[in-house]
């Protein structure tokens, strides 16, 4: 890994979560972000004093700083990475969205694994 990438923490079972992530590593510049599923064997490195429960709820983004960014959060950090993510992000930071993308993160994060076999379904 670079001195200045990000790590992006992902559910590599997760087909919603591998799909972000590869449309995330498209758009990004190149080496920019490292993937990380939560099984890689760094990640009680990467993640240091956090509990493996908290681990494998959301995904996380490590800034070349060390500041750790989980759920929405995450999302919005892997966004502000490139100028159209900055403004998108802009927009998606605003307070009083906050508590609709927690909500709407934290139910598509608890359903994941059945929201990605239907969307498997769907595509077969």
């Amino acid at each position: 890994m670079k001195e200045s990438s990000y790590f992006f923490i992902y559910d590599a079972r997760c087909g919603l979560c591998v799909a972000f992530k590869d449309w995330l590593m498209e758009r990004a510049t190149p080496g920019l972000f490292e993937p990380v599923s939560f099984d890689d064997s760094r990640i009680p490195g990467i993640l240091a004093g956090k509990p493996e429960r908290e681990i494998r709820e959301s995904a996380h983004v490590v800034t070349p700083a060390g500041q750790i960014h989980s759920g929405h959060f995450a999302i919005l950090a892997a966004l502000s990475v490139s100028w159209w993510g900055r403004i998108l992000g802009a927009i998606l930071s605003m307070s009083f969205l906050d508590p609709f993308l927690r909500f709407t993160y934290t139910c598509i994060s608890k359903h994941r694994y059945r929201l990605s076999c239907r969307m498997l379904d769907r595509s077969l």
